[in-house]
Parts: C-alpha cells; sequence; structure tokens
C-alpha cells in the first residue's frame, strides 16, 4: 500500500517515514526502488531512518515492484519500495500503514544506542535470483507476440530473459525507466494493441499491479506468479 507520496523531493520527510517504518519493523525489511535518480536518493533517505532505529536493511537496489512483492513473500519480509510516478511514492507490505501514520503523527520513534544501529545487506541479484526461481518452476511455451507497456518503469528488465524463455515475441513501449516524463497514456496502448497484430498484452503499472489483455479480455495481477498461472491456462 502506498504510505507517501510528495510532488517534492524532500529527504528530511523520508527519513522521517523511515524511522516510523523501522519502529514498527522490529527486524529485516527489505528496499528497493525504480530507476529514475530520485528514487535512488530517496531509498537512501529512508533507510538512514530505518537504521536509526536498529532495524536491518537488505537492499535489492533497482528491481520491477511487482517482482519486489513475490520475493518479499516468499522470503516472509516487510518491503519499502521507492519510485517516482507523479512524484516521489513509498509502497510497503507487510507491515500496518495506520500504525505507521500514527507513528509519524507523534514521532514516537525508536532510537537505536550506536551500537545497536542497523546493518545494511546488499542483494544486488535479487531480480536474477527471482527470475531463475520463476524459469526453473515454469518452462510451458507461447506462441505469438505480445504488446508490453512497461510505464517507464523498471519491469523493461523482465526482457528479453523472459520472452526468450517462454518463447513469444516483445514489443515494448513506455520503456525509459530514467525518464521522469509520464508515460504515453493506457489509451494509446489499448488503441495499439487492437489495431496492431498481438496475441496479447501486458501492461506493468508502477503501484506493482500488471494488467493482461487478450481478446477483449482485462485481468489485473498483484504477483508474477499469478500472472503466469494465469498465461499458462490461457496463452
Amino acid at each position: 500500500m502506498e504510505v507517501y507520496h510528495s510532488q517534492r523531493f524532500n529527504p528530511e520527510e523520508l527519513a522521517l517515514l523511515g524511522r516510523a517504518i523501522g519502529t514498527i519493523s522490529h527486524g529485516t525489511i527489505i528496499v528497493g526502488r525504480d530507476g529514475r535518480a530520485i528514487s535512488r536518493y530517496g531509498k537512501r533517505a529512508m533507510v538512514v531512518g530505518i537504521v536509526s532505529t536498529g532495524s536491518t536493511i537488505m537492499d535489492v537496489r533497482l528491481i520491477p515492484l511487482v517482482a519486489l512483492k513475490d520475493f518479499a513473500h516468499r522470503k516472509g519480509l516487510p518491503l519499502a519500495y521507492v519510485y517516482y510516478y507523479g512524484g516521489v511514492r513509498v509502497y510497503v507490505s507487510g507491515l500496518d500503514t495506520e500504525e505507521i501514520s500514527t507513528i509519524l503523527e507523534s514521532r514516537s520513534f525508536i532510537e537505536a544506542h550506536p551500537n545497536d544501529i542497523g546493518a545494511t545487506v546488499y542483494y544486488p541479484n535479487a531480480l536474477d535470483d527471482f527470475l531463475h526461481e520463476v524459469f526453473k518452476h515454469y518452462n510451458f511455451q507461447i506462441n505469438g507476440k505480445a504488446l508490453v507497456d512497461a510505464m517507464n518503469t523498471p519491469a523493461v528488465l523482465f526482457f528479453p530473459r523472459m520472452s526468450d524463455h517462454f518463447g513469444f515475441e516483445v514489443e515494448l513501449i513506455n520503456d525509459m525507466m530514467t525518464s521522469y516524463l509520464p508515460p504515453k497514456p493506457k489509451e494509446v496502448f489499448l488503441h495499439k494493441l487492437q489495431k496492431g497484430d498481438y496475441d496479447f498484452g501486458l501492461r506493468f503499472r508502477p503501484d506493482g499491479i500488471v494488467e493482461f489483455y487478450r481478446d477483449g479480455e482485462e485481468v489485473e495481477f498483484g504477483s508474477m506468479w499469478k500472472l503466469l498461472d494465469h498465461m499458462k491456462r490461457n496463452l
């Protein structure tokens, strides 16, 4: 769930948010980001706040949010993800968002002793490991061509590995994951999908939801595993 949105880059606010997240996480939390520089710096500010409470960080760096949700779920750990979409946003999962808001308002943060400041563990291969697990589990083939709207998110990193493994062609749009320009609207994607020679379409939203399109059907998924289960049954 989204817990933060600001049109401006405010590292002080993100550090305070991190202190609130760390106060309630009581352990390890996975953090990631999208491809913009502002998200990289925003994540750093948030991490400073989290480790100040004594909580430990597993930093997976650049990764699509939908993949991070699955990755964190399998690890049994909460997550916090910094991304840019009409401003700086923070998405969390596995944490009580109302409790985060309450702690932010009251400023009742845990303050760790200098000896107890949290550690940061870097895990830059999280996406590679996630895809390896997916490809080990799914080995079906898809014939045809897909239109994929990456919406200027790190979902571009799924390709060409995913299309190569499952055997389908891909045409990407909105594939500039470092751009601050808004992606072309959904109507452009739908018009292109309808007029072009495509067998299905995928639209990766910044909030970690994937939209699947085929024969006039639109289905939403918050997990790559559930998306691939659907594709296996229907393609």
